[in-house]
Order: structure tokens, then C-alpha cells, then sequence
């Protein structure tokens, strides 16, 4: 294909992980609908429009078996994923330039599980229709695809600030300039006013947080060349016509949208769910689609839930009382709590339900928590590796990441953790699994850093933090 510069070329979007996109998370989804999905450990993933590629290429450091595509316009972006891809050693990852207008036709398939983030709320519609063609035909059977916009109609909120900003940049063609002008109009905007009405100061408070995004997301967001909102009504009957039907959104929040309870068709299911986005005001939604005909589940039943595992990081502080991050909870049924305890004892690691979600009741009270966040559903185990072993590996993508001076490295559980002290960055870079642990304990110590943290505690916290490979 003849090479384009596109925005993404002159000014780089911001790298980033999205754990709702991960396969482990769409599985636990379709399987609590009672719906098989491939295995996120051997699955065959598509990412569309991925940029840089690193959302991927975090998820095949963690998956060596199965196998990863993305792809993107911006060549700029791709061959920065490409350098990462190469100095990590990662041989399931692909990160090319293609574009989705021609590519939409002849991309072989199929693929378990394709990821459309960022996407398709910032094109216009025949890349939109493209997006959904693709999909609709690379999509496995047993598939789930993702599919992240700006929703209405809280969109109609996000485009009032937007038509300011391009009223007040114009035509600025710097992208610099044009940053700076809109952060200005931002910053005396946001600014209470005695005597606001309502709607006034609502508007401040939506605009409040796009004046704390960095420049290439204010670029590439509120100051596109095309945002385009969309309704969970359009964006499923648009799917309808490529052979795609809807099942839940992938935030846990908006976890019932798919869960109704009643014993719904798939348009009854949208209907009540977009009569929800009216009253919630919904910004934002990352849909998830499957093939129609496949009849997922509306309830919550014991047996689709008992087939999951689950995490989560709350701390006990008293017999039934709760704390995770700033949220403070409390659990009355006492199995529960304890079950709670527990995953909170042996945290990062998951634990089946299948011993625990034994009754409707136990499951109802599991499903509210994942609504809330208080607990995490997964499809799989753990991915890194808790116990170093005698020769402890970090994973090469981390690796690749300190050698290359990153400061921000990719767990294998799919978060970005800082690495900014020279201490950790050197024990980190000793874990190539050349070393057994007395040729690292001695390298270690002759290092200046040796005296900061023993061995084993080392490895302790680097195992938690999701860095180590089995």
C-alpha cells in the first residue's frame, strides 16, 4: 500500500494498556452468558487500528502460545512497535501498517477474539461500516469482538466543548500551538463563576477533565477531525447488518446492561440498555459482539458462574468489613466474607468459584462485586509466575523495556507499573534466566545497589508485581 502521514505520524498518541480489551476479560464475559469462548492462552487475537501496538504486544508476552495482529495507518506508531517487538524476542506478535479501508476485504480469519479501541467514534461512517465489515467476517464462531466510542448521549455534552475549542483554535495548523490555544480556553473555562446555572456547571465539569490530558490525547480527541458519537442502539443495529449481535459491555459498571435478569431477545436487551444510557447519561461504552443465534444467558445462573475464577484486592479490617483502595465495604454472609478474605490473602493469585458459587444467592452477591469492582472475573489463572524457581525469568518484554530506558513497564497481568529507581531497573536486568539464585544473590551483592533488599524479598515483590515467566 502507498504510505500516508496521518495525524498519529505527527503527533504520537499516548501508549497504553486497556484492560477490558484483554481475552481473559471477554471470556469471562461470555462465560458468564453461558457462552464458550476460545482459550485467551492458545487464541488467535486482532487488534484494529492498535497504534503502537503495545496492547498486544503486552498480552503476547504474557500468551507465548497464542498468537497476535495489529495493525494501524500510522507507520510512525507501527515501527515503534515493531523495535519493541524485536528486542523483546517475541515471536506471536505482529505489528504492521495496513490500512482498514483495503484491508477490510482481504484480511484472512479467523480470529477468536478482535479489538476495535479508539476507533470508531473519531471516523467517518464508511470506516465505521469497514470496521464492522471486517469483524463480521474474520470473526470465529465462537468469537467476541470488542468495540469501544464515544456513546450518546453524553457525547452530545463532550461535542458542545468541542465545537468551543475549534471555534477559539480556528485554524491553527501546529500542532503545538493548536494544543496550547485549546488548554488556554479550557483553563478559563473550567473556572466556576458565581451565578452559573446548572447547565453551566455541568459543562465546567466536563471539560474539567480533558484540561488534565496530556497533548497528543487532547490532540487526537477532542481536537480530531471527526468525532462522530454513537448510541448503543446505532452501534448494534449497525452490527446487525455484518452478522454481529450484542452481548454486555465489557466495563464491569455497566456489567447488567447484558445481565437484564429476564429472559430478553437480543433487541429487547439493547432497548433496555440504551433506555439506561438515557438516564445514566452514559460518555462512553465498549461493546462487545458475537455472533447472532448464539443465545447468551440474561440471567445470572450458578453453573455459568461457578466456571470462572476470580481476584481481587480488598483487605480485611474487621470480621465482615472490607477495604479496597479508597472504597470501604461490608459483607454480611459470613462464607462470603471469608471467601473474600481469601482472595484478598493470596492476592494477585485467582481463585476457582466452583467451590464457592454453589447457590443462586452466593452468585447474585459475586456478580454485584464484579459490578462494583470490589472482585475481578477471569477465564484464566494467574498468567505470571508467583513461585521464582531457582533460575527466576522476568518477562522479556520487561526486559527489553529497561534496556531500552522505558520507565513505565508492562506486567504479564496487563498493567503498567513505574520503574523508576536504579536499584529495581538492575535487579531486573539480572533475571534472564541464565542465573540460578546464588549467581544472582552474587551479582547482586557486588552491585551497589546490593545492600537496598535481599534475594528472595526481591523476587517476592517482582513475582507479585506480575513480572516473572514459569
Amino acid at each position: 500500500m502507498t504510505e500516508i502521514t496521518t495525524r498519529y505520524d505527527l503527533v504520537a498518541y499516548p501508549a497504553g494498556l486497556f484492560p477490558t480489551t484483554l481475552p481473559d476479560h471477554m471470556a469471562a464475559i461470555a462465560r458468564l452468558h453461558g457462552l464458550d469462548a476460545a482459550a485467551p492462552a492458545k487464541a488467535r487475537v486482532l487488534e484494529v487500528a492498535g497504534g503502537d501496538g503495545v496492547n498486544l504486544i503486552a498480552m503476547a508476552a504474557a500468551w507465548p502460545d497464542a498468537r497476535f495482529h495489529s495493525f494501524d495507518l500510522s507507520s510512525a506508531a507501527v515501527g515503534r512497535g515493531a523495535t519493541l517487538v524485536a528486542a523483546a524476542g517475541l515471536d506471536n506478535v505482529r505489528v504492521e501498517v495496513d490500512d482498514l479501508l483495503e484491508v477490510a476485504d482481504r484480511l484472512d480469519g479467523p480470529y477468536d477474539y478482535v479489538i476495535v479501541h479508539g476507533l470508531y467514534a473519531w471516523v467517518p461512517e464508511p470506516v465505521r461500516e469497514a470496521a464492522l465489515r471486517l469483524i463480521g467476517r474474520v470473526l470465529a464462531p465462537e468469537g467476541v469482538a470488542f468495540v469501544s466510542y464515544n456513546a450518546q448521549p453524553g457525547g452530545h455534552l463532550r461535542s458542545a466543548i468541542r465545537d468551543m475549542l475549534l471555534h477559539h483554535v480556528g485554524d491553527i495548523a501546529d500542532p503545538v500551538e493548536r494544543v496550547g490555544a485549546a488548554r488556554k480556553v479550557l483553563e478559563q473555562f473550567v473556572a466556576p463563576r458565581e451565578g452559573d446555572r446548572p447547565v453551566v456547571a455541568a459543562l465546567r465539569q466536563i471539560a474539567e477533565p480533558m484540561l488534565r490530558k496530556n497533548a497528543g490525547s487532547l490532540y487526537h480527541d477532542e481536537l480530531s477531525d471527526c468525532y462522530a458519537p454513537q448510541s448503543l442502539s446505532q452501534v448494534a443495529a449497525a452490527a446487525e447488518q455484518h452478522g454481529l449481535a450484542f452481548l454486555n459491555d465489557a466495563v464491569p459498571s455497566m456489567l447488567y446492561d447484558g445481565l437484564p435478569g429476564k429472559d430478553l431477545d437480543d433487541a429487547a436487551v439493547v432497548h433496555a440498555a440504551q433506555a439506561d444510557d438515557y438516564v445514566a447519561a452514559s460518555f462512553f461504552h465498549q461493546t462487545l459482539l458475537v455472533r447472532p443465534g448464539r443465545g447468551p444467558c440474561r440471567r445470572i445462573v450458578s453453573a455459568n458462574v461457578a466456571g470462572l475464577l476470580a481476584s481481587s484486592q480488598a483487605t480485611r479490617t474487621g470480621e465482615g468489613s472490607f477495604a479496597a483502595g479508597e472504597d470501604r465495604f461490608e459483607i454480611g454472609d459470613p462464607r462470603l466474607a471469608d471467601f473474600i478474605g481469601l482472595l484478598g490473602e493470596v492476592w494477585p493469585a485467582r481463585l476457582p468459584l466452583a467451590g464457592f458459587a454453589d447457590s443462586l444467592e452466593h452468585c447474585e452477591a459475586l456478580v454485584q462485586l464484579a459490578h462494583k469492582t470490589l472482585i475481578g472475573f477471569h477465564a484464566v489463572p494467574y498468567p505470571a509466575c508467583l513461585d521464582p524457581g531457582e533460575r527466576p525469568r522476568a518477562s522479556p518484554l520487561a526486559r527489553a523495556q529497561i534496556a531500552s530506558g522505558a520507565t513505565n513497564l508492562f506486567t504479564l497481568d496487563h498493567r503498567m507499573v513505574a520503574f523508576v529507581e536504579p536499584g529495581p531497573r538492575a535487579f531486573l536486568s539480572l533475571l534472564d534466566g541464565t542465573r540460578d539464585r546464588a549467581q544472582i544473590a552474587a551479582a547482586w551483592e557486588q552491585s551497589e545497589f546490593g545492600g537496598q533488599v535481599s534475594v528472595d524479598e526481591a523476587l517476592s515483590q517482582f513475582a507479585r508485581a506480575g513480572m516473572l515467566i514459569a
